[in-house]
């Protein structure tokens, strides 16, 4: 099993690799930004009515964060190539610290 990460963009496509933005922001109705470590994020939605009204961040300890998130993209390795930037518009969800089989692990192959 490795760790990594997973982008999931508006059209299902995906790429995994690795988070390079140390944390996110997200201003709730709690009234203050509030600031997560990407260390202790499971996954953030990111606004897509009608299914997301607003950002979503899912925290370590079921967190769980309504509002907008600061910034306008997510720095992003791709497994094996350069680091590349993407548009929040373009994310529907981003999946953090996980594990996942590869389907190499899952085949037996």
């Amino acid at each position: 099993m490795k760790w990594r990460d997973l982008v999931i963009g508006r059209g299902g496509d995906s790429l995994g690799g690795k988070v390079l933005d140390s944390s996110f922001t997200i201003t709730s109705s709690f009234g203050q930004p509030l600031t997560f470590k990407t260390r202790d994020i499971r996954w953030i939605h990111f606004r897509n009515p009608p299914q997301f009204a607003a950002d979503e961040i899912w925290a370590v300890g079921d967190d769980h964060i309504r509002g907008k998130i600061e910034g306008r993209a997510v720095r992003f390795r791709p497994a094996g190539r350069e680091p590349i930037t993407i548009p929040y518009g373009a994310i529907h969800t981003l999946i953090v610290n996980q594990a996942f089989d590869s389907p190499k692990t899952l085949t037996g192959r």
